[in-house]
């Protein structure tokens, strides 16, 4: 629990205008929204928004507003949201257990002091739902989205989004090993999705 503190009036309309910004380019390439979370660190506000499947075949996403522009701990300020996309059923998550990993995610994204690269992989986290079998994590670029989501542009900012990708410990060691083009490749010869929590590992192994 972070303590509460309220934002400027100034800080307040530099958010009005990040939320105007992303949210537009999100809606854009899925849609209304259906809900909005917010969660607080000291007086700086993240926003997390969830787009659902329409026609059964698509996926959820849940994508966030308000990481970037967050300093961090060395004076530099965040470039980046985060998004996931899951099946419709959320792989036996409810709605909120995916928000409250999202938020677990972002907070442990602003807590290093180095970038959050492309590529960069995290260790299994028990934070993640527990109905997912893949429950380490790849940051990847929004690939299958629209083009214009990779790089947002907000005034003289360039805002990142960020792909939150659940991958398995020996996905995660294969990356870190031999990079993520290993990993790449198995994921294009397998008919599993990549955004499906529950799918079995790439490798074969599904640990």
């Amino acid at each position: 629990m972070h303590e509460r503190t309220e934002m400027t009036k100034e800080q307040e309309f530099q958010h009005d205008v990040r939320r105007t910004v992303l949210l537009g380019a999100y809606m854009g390439a899925w849609g209304m929204p259906t809900s909005r979370t917010v969660t607080r660190r000291g007086e700086h506000v993240v926003e997390a928004y969830t787009f659902p499947a329409v026609d059964g075949v698509s996926v959820n996403r849940f994508a966030t507003v308000g990481i970037s522009g967050h300093e961090m701990e060395d004076g530099r300020k965040a470039d980046w949201e985060l998004f996931l996309a899951l099946p419709p059923d959320n792989a036996g998550a409810s709605d909120e257990e995916v928000l409250s990993f999202l938020f677990d995610v972002m907070a442990y994204s602003i807590s290093k002091v180095k970038n959050f690269d492309l590529g960069t992989i995290i260790p299994e986290s028990p934070l993640a739902p527990q109905s997912w079998t893949a429950r380490a994590l790849l940051v990847d670029e929004p690939r299958a989205e629209p083009e214009f989501l990779s790089e947002i542009e907000l005034g003289p900012e360039v805002v990142r989004l960020r792909w939150i990708v659940p991958i398995y410990r020996d996905e995660f060691e294969v990356i870190r090993t031999n990079g993520l083009d290993a990993f790449d490749k198995a994921a294009e010869t397998s008919e599993w999705s990549t955004a499906d929590p529950r799918r079995p590992s790439f490798l074969g192994q599904g640990t």
